[in-house]
């Protein structure tokens, strides 16, 4: 039988040995007592032995039955231990003094892939082994030392090779009397707890990388305050490190920007962010910097508000920048209204110089009011003058535009202004391979004067003025305001020893009729006429300076490579003729002026007061007009489209172009297209009989 078989029937067992205990009692009274027979004494009546042998029987049944209920209990705490185990949701063994696996449960078999003939009997570093078996740290080892208990996160590998991460946790494992006989492991496979976190780590480092590769500042807070993580953008444009801010709250708010700073602060407390809020910030040198801020709110996985991340975008060179484009936008506005006036303000002075040059055709030097006329004609002239400065601020101030040489120019500028201003000492680091530009002389001239002039006002006691030209390309050019179009480029630097400009006069420095000198003694118009005229010659100037440091103004000026041409003079004096000449213009002063001038020295003259009016004339008198003075700006039709039709007419007609503006835009576009020449108004008598003179002798000098 069984040993469990025995154990669950100990009452019955017992019965018996009462029963067996009746039939030897009778047997010894027989054989040792000799009283009566066998069976006889089995069925004895004596009260004395049946009371004896009931009560022995009683006995062995009490004590049976006591037996079977202490196994019983025993047994049934060992299948609640038993079901513990092996229902585990954690692999557990149980491995004696000498490493050899005593138990396994399924979990740990079911982990381990293995069945329980392969698992118990072998050693425990065998089916499971990690770095620490068979070493000091090994759980069986630290127990057997004295150890209670011992928690280790180990690799462990089973006979396959396959390595499990694991959480393994030793317990004693003692008999009752406490004796020692092994240990208890509890493996925690923690693969999925390891890939999680794998998961978050690269998810960390993702986002990591994103802040830390992200060019603008960002700072991470806690909900105090504290910084937590900045990028190194955040570094590089405010110059604090993580270590110094880090656990720390930052004040880099100037003081005009707290209170909109406080509403952002009470925003974000609330749990809500915002985006692209304008502010300024200090930089931990102590510059202001102009950012946008954007900032967004985490929270946990309650929804409880963790922390905030602040997105912060230099945008300081960028309002800089709009700013100088508004600037630019500003200049050019104000350009176009200066070219208007400057072209309505020459017809008006075209009007008196015509009329003075009838005057003084007819007046003897020897008339009281002659030199009164002489003056007229002078003021004309500055008024002239003074409209040339608008028209080079508004980029019509060209007028004979051919290959120059810069460092001629500039020598000549230098003779003329050394005489006037001694207490100047003019430096020249004139290059000597320097290219040729494609200029009007006269303007570049007067651009260099107004540099002059800037200069001198700036050393009122005298000082020292530096002229450098050298050849450059527009990598060479380093400017913030404008992108310069690719090629070669001539440098003329000019530098002052004055007394420097200030940043904020330096931002309207070209603003026409902006000036620094007192009421009376400065028209505003020098540097701005000197930005207009080079401008229209596409190039461009820029200014450095600081307040008691100077001045250099740089000019650059597009390189050309055709040959220097040297300017024509010409001489001072009426020439007459007896052609036809086509006057058009929509001004009626111009227009009677202009003819009585024409007719006064010989020429038969038709008029015309509109485009309109100029077509049908010459259509019906092409064979009696010899040349059309062809005024540019009219309201009907413009000048470009009247020359245009007359070319339809006759293309070979002779044409001179007359405008209140200078030879840019359309005159520079039909003069392209074989126009015969161009004549800048107020023009003296003198200049238009030369002008007509030259367009019909050169058509007389192909004919032959």
């Amino acid at each position: 039988m069984k040993l469990g078989k025995i154990s669950d029937n100990l009452v019955l067992i017992g019965a018996g040995f009462g029963v067996l205990f009746w039939f030897v009692e009778a047997a010894i009274h027989v054989v040792v007592f000799h009283k009566g027979d066998y069976v006889g004494q089995i069925l004895s009546t004596d009260s004395h032995e049946i009371w004896m042998r009931l009560v022995v029987m009683s006995m062995f049944v009490i004590f049976a039955a006591y037996a079977q209920l202490i196994i019983n209990q025993r047994k049934r705490a060992y299948g609640e231990l038993n079901q513990v185990f092996n229902t585990a949701a954690d692999g557990m063994r149980i491995v004696d003094r000498e490493f050899n696996v005593l138990k396994a449960n399924e979990t740990l078999l079911s982990m381990l892939d293995m069945s329980w003939d392969e698992m118990v009997g072998k050693k425990c570093y065998e089916v499971f082994s990690s770095v620490n078996c068979h070493t000091p740290k090994c759980p069986l080892t630290r127990i057997m030392a004295g150890e209670k208990r011992e928690e280790s996160d180990v690799l462990k590998q089973d006979q396959n090779g396959r390595v499990t991460p694991c959480i393994v946790t030793a317990t004693p494992y003692v008999e009752p009397d406490g004796t020692l006989v092994g240990i208890v492991e509890d493996f925690k496979d923690i693969t999925r707890l390891r890939q999680a976190e794998e998961t978050l780590r690269r998810s960390e480092e993702k986002y990591r990388t994103v802040l830390e590769a992200s060019p603008d500042p960002i700072v991470v807070y806690n909900m105090t305050g504290e910084v937590i993580f900045l990028n190194p953008a955040f570094t590089r444009v405010f110059g604090w490190t993580s270590e110094e801010l880090f656990g720390k709250k930052t004040d880099y708010v100037p003081r005009e920007n707290r209170l909109e700073t406080r509403t952002m602060i009470d925003t974000m407390l609330a749990g809500e962010g915002f985006s692209a809020v304008e502010s300024r910030r200090y930089t931990k040198r102590g510059h202001i910097l102009d950012v946008r801020i954007s900032v967004a709110v985490y929270s946990d996985r309650n929804g409880v508000p963790e922390g905030s991340v602040h997105i912060l975008r230099d945008i300081t060179e960028r309002k800089r920048l709009k700013a100088q484009m508004q600037q630019v936008q500003k200049m050019e506005t104000i350009g176009t209204l200066a070219g208007g006036i400057a072209h309505d303000f020459n017809n008006l002075l075209m009007g008196i110089q015509g009329n003075v040059s009838l005057m003084l055709l007819d007046t003897d030097v020897a008339f009281h009011h002659y030199e009164r006329l002489v003056n007229i004609e002078k003021q004309v002239k500055s008024g002239a003058k003074l409209t040339s400065y608008l028209l080079g601020y508004a980029r019509k101030g060209k007028y004979e535009v051919i290959p120059i040489d810069l460092n001629n120019v500039v020598q000549e500028v230098n003779e003329t202004f050394i005489r006037t201003k001694k207490e100047i000492t003019i430096h020249n680091d004139l290059a000597e391979d320097l290219s040729a530009i494609e200029a009007d002389k006269m303007q570049i001239e007067q651009v260099i004067l107004n540099l002059y002039v800037n200069a001198v006002d700036s050393m009122p006691d005298g000082g020292d003025f530096f002229l450098k030209t050298m050849n450059v390309t527009d990598k060479d050019i380093q400017s913030r305001i404008y992108k310069p179009e690719p090629g070669n480029y001539v440098l003329l630097a000019v530098t002052d020893s004055g007394v420097g400009i200030d940043k904020e006069i330096q931002e309207r420095i070209f603003d026409p009729f902006f000036t620094t000198k007192e009421m009376g003694t400065g028209t505003g118009l020098g540097l701005a006429s000197a930005y207009g005229i080079i401008k229209s010659h596409h190039g461009y100037i820029e200014v450095e300076s600081s307040k008691g440091k100077g001045a250099t103004f740089k000019i650059y000026l597009p390189a050309s490579e055709r040959e220097i041409q040297k300017i024509a003079e010409t001489a001072d004096e009426i020439v007459k003729g007896t052609e036809t000449v086509l006057l058009v213009d929509d001004e009626d002063i111009v227009l009677k002026v202009s003819r009585e001038l024409l007719e006064t020295i010989g020429y038969r003259v038709l008029t015309a007061g509109s485009g309109k009016e100029a077509i049908d004339m010459y259509k019906n008198n092409r064979e009696e007009i010899d040349i059309v003075v062809l005024d540019m700006v009219m309201p009907d039709i413009s000048g470009a489209v009247v020359y245009k039709k007359l070319k339809e007419i006759n293309p070979d007609v002779k044409v001179l172009l007359s405008s209140g503006y200078s030879i840019d835009g359309q005159a520079a576009e039909i003069l392209n297209l074989g126009c015969d020449g161009f004549i800048q108004k107020p023009f003296t008598l003198q200049n238009l009989s030369r002008k007509i003179k030259d367009i019909l002798e050169k058509e007389t000098e192909s004919e032959f």
